[in-house]
């Protein structure tokens, strides 16, 4: 169990990548990356249609493509489109994802106290002492009403509307044919770069998602540890606590991952991860003060 927690994030980063070999694997586009006629998806395709091609994208991108073409085309605005159809599905899903969330705070809350824990068994391999050490992290688990694997829940959740969203916005018709401030959102940040004069927009989006994907990873973490130095043993366990560099590795390299494939992904999806951290962030302030502060 404890190696399942703490490879989430190896896992996920795993996951991603595996998301930019999918990716590749419908021909949804032409060598110049602009999406095949009969791909796109309007408002008049018909959903029999998709469930011909395949039940994936029946079941999952082409309701999130249609939710996309249809707020974008009341607003007349692709991005509205995108960020809304985002917006709505983080709501519908809370309630799925809040116990999931709260395991996820709670475990970086305690995390000195299971670091003391793994010091106190440092060292000793036998049957015996990994079972003891098994036997008081599921006590600390259980005094704080935490259950390890259900923080995996959210994380996975995300990972198939990911993808259904990464091929939603790749076929919606708005999208496609829509733009942001002018310019496509159909197009790459990549190909934005090359002339800042014309895309310096999108360039200003894609940052702007950079820095909200660091602060919907970071904010957990501070919470945690504004939470630790209120307990009343803190300073007892504060020095096994010290353990923050590898998680802070695999945080950066999360962000670093979802980066990289930003740069090559439609600017819509750029659009998809900026409104999805801004309302992690949100999730997260919320189920802390619901949740955890009151509890």
């Amino acid at each position: 169990m404890k190696k399942i927690i703490s490879n989430k994030k190896i896992l996920i980063i795993i996951v991603l990548v595996m998301i930019a070999v999918l990716a590749g694997c419908q021909r949804n586009v032409d060598p110049s990356g602009a999406t095949l006629p009969e791909k796109i998806i309007y408002l008049s395709t018909p959903w029999k249609d998709m469930l011909n091609e395949s039940f994936f994208t029946a079941i999952l991108v082409y309701p999130l493509a249609q939710c996309v073409n249809f707020i974008g085309t009341k607003l007349n605005s692709s991005f509205s489109g995108v960020a809304i159809t985002t917006i709505l599905f983080n709501v519908i899903t809370l309630s799925l994802t809040v116990k999931s969330t709260v395991s996820t705070q709670k475990i970086q809350m305690i995390q000195p106290e299971l670091a003391k824990i793994q010091a106190k068994y440092e060292g000793r391999d036998d049957q015996n002492a990994r079972m003891m050490q098994a036997q008081e992290m599921q006590s600390l688990y259980n005094k704080h009403g935490i259950n390890p694997l259900g923080s995996l829940v959210t994380p996975f959740l995300q990972i198939p509307v990911m993808i259904s969203m990464f091929y939603a916005v790749q076929r919606a018709d708005v999208v496609c044919n829509g733009s942001f401030v002018g310019i496509p959102l159909s197009i790459k940040p990549s190909a934005a770069f090359k002339d800042l004069a014309y895309g310096w927009p999108i360039i200003v989006l894609f940052v702007f998602m950079i820095i909200s994907q660091f602060l919907s990873t970071k904010i957990p973490q501070l919470l945690a540890e504004k939470k630790k130095k209120e307990a009343k043993n803190y300073r007892a366990y504060k020095e096994e606590g010290q353990k923050g560099p590898n998680n802070n590795m695999m945080m950066y390299s999360m962000i670093i991952m979802v980066a990289l494939l930003g740069w090559n992904w439609p600017a819509a999806m750029t659009v998809y991860w900026l409104i999805n951290a801004l309302a992690n962030i949100a999730k997260t302030l919320y189920i802390q003060k619901r949740y955890i502060d009151n509890e």
